[in-house]
C-alpha cells in the first residue's frame, strides 16, 4: 500500500512539472525590434523629439495614419527616420553650395550649439537647403537624421515571415501494369517576393561578378572576424567608391525569387550610417 501511494505522488509531480514546461514553451519571450520595420500613427499631434525622453526637444509633429520608418525600439520610445518637415540645422561653416565641407557634421534640432544633434554628414554629402538664419542653415532631414516618439502611439506592422526554402518530395509508384508515358508537366512557376525595405549594413562592391546577380553587396558587422551577405545591390549610379566598406542604409525594391540564396534591392536611395 505504501509503495502504490508513492508511485501516485511521483506520478503527479511529474505531470505537474509536464504542466509547467508546457507553459513555459507556450510564452516564449517576445524577440527584440529590428531595424526595416514600419508603423502606422495612432493620434494626431504625436511629438518626434530629439531623444527618448519627454523634456527633450520637438524636432516635428505627426499626425494620425502617418506612416513612419523604425530604427530601434527602446523601452517605450522608438527611434524612426525624421519626416520630411523636422527641424534640422547645420553650422554655415561646414556646408557650401548645398554639400558639406567636412566629415562628422552635426545635424541639429535647432540653430545653435545648445540644441541636441539629430543626425551627421559626411563631407562631400548634399543636403537640401529650405533657408538661412544667421549663422545656421536650415535643411531637409537626410535619410539618416532619427527622433524618438513614444511606442504607445505606433502601431507597429508585422514584419514579412522569411520566404521558405523549397521543399522536394518524392513518391515512387509501381503500377499493376504497363502505362504510358505522362503528359510533360510545365516547369514550377520560380515565385518572386517583392516589398519596399530600409536595410543597414557594411557596403562592398562584389568581387566574383560572373555568379552574382548584381555588382554591389550588403553585408553584416564583422562576427568573429566573419561577414555575412544579407543583399545583393543594383544600382544605376557608379559613383560609389565613398561608401566601400562603410555602414551605409539603403532603400528600394527589394526582389527575392524562391530559386535565390539572397534578395536583391534596386536601390532608391543610399546613405551613410553613423
Amino acid at each position: 500500500m505504501k509503495r502504490f501511494t508513492s508511485l501516485c505522488v511521483l506520478s503527479a509531480a511529474l505531470l505537474t512539472a509536464d504542466a509547467v514546461r508546457a507553459d513555459s514553451l507556450a510564452a516564449p519571450t517576445p524577440s527584440p525590434l529590428s531595424a526595416g520595420n514600419h508603423g502606422t500613427v495612432l493620434k494626431d499631434k504625436v511629438n518626434v523629439r530629439a531623444r527618448g525622453n519627454k523634456t527633450a526637444e520637438i524636432v516635428a509633429q505627426l499626425n494620425k495614419g502617418d506612416s513612419v520608418d523604425i530604427v530601434e525600439h527602446k523601452g517605450e520610445w522608438l527611434r524612426i527616420v525624421l519626416p520630411a518637415g523636422a527641424n534640422c540645422y547645420v553650422s554655415t561653416k561646414f556646408v557650401k553650395g548645398g554639400v558639406a565641407t567636412s566629415d562628422n557634421v552635426n545635424i541639429r534640432c535647432g540653430p545653435s550649439t545648445n540644441y541636441k544633434e539629430v543626425g551627421k554628414l559626411a563631407k562631400g554629402e548634399a543636403v537640401e537647403v529650405v533657408k538661412l538664419q544667421g549663422d545656421w542653415v536650415a535643411i531637409k532631414p537626410t535619410a539618416h537624421c532619427t527622433g524618438w516618439v513614444a511606442a504607445e502611439l505606433v502601431e507597429i506592422a508585422a514584419a514579412a515571415p522569411p520566404t521558405p526554402a523549397p521543399i522536394t518530395t518524392s513518391e515512387v509508384v509501381t503500377p499493376p501494369v504497363s502505362l504510358p508515358a505522362a503528359p510533360m508537366q510545365p516547369a514550377e512557376q520560380d515565385e518572386v517576393h517583392v516589398r519596399y525595405v530600409v536595410r543597414d549594413g557594411i557596403f562592398q562592391a562584389v568581387k566574383d561578378t560572373a555568379n552574382a546577380p548584381a555588382p554591389y553587396e550588403l553585408l553584416t558587422e564583422e562576427v568573429d572576424t566573419r561577414q555575412y551577405r544579407t543583399a545583393y545591390l543594383e544600382t544605376t549610379d557608379k559613383n560609389l567608391a565613398r561608401y566601400e566598406g562603410k555602414h551605409v542604409r539603403v532603400r528600394g525594391n527589394e526582389t527575392w525569387r524562391r530559386s535565390q540564396r539572397y534578395p536583391v534591392i534596386a536601390v532608391e536611395r543610399i546613405d551613410m550610417v553613423w
